[in-house]
């Protein structure tokens, strides 16, 4: 798994996948689609660490669960405490 990607791969990944650089403001690139939460990353000589390009196959692969409640935890005599 490579450490780093360049910048225009991922940006060729983002924008077949409907999203549009925005704008740019230092190191960050934030790149946006309708209806979706805009999608920062920090490119430095540019490259772009692994983690962003990560993250990003997990929201358009739909690996990313729903949040769920959180069960409830047992009562004290549930488990066998006073």
């Amino acid at each position: 798994m490579p450490s780093e990607v360049s910048l225009r791969e991922v940006r060729k990944m983002l924008e077949r996948a409907g999203y549009e650089l925005a704008r740019i403001r230092g190191s960050h690139h934030v790149f946006t689609k309708e209806g979706e939460s805009p999608f920062t990353i920090a490119v430095h000589r540019g490259k772009v660490k692994y983690g962003y390009v990560r993250s990003f196959k997990k929201i358009i692969e739909g690996a990313k669960p729903p949040k769920e409640d959180k069960p409830q935890t047992e009562s004290k005599e549930r488990r066998g405490q006073k």
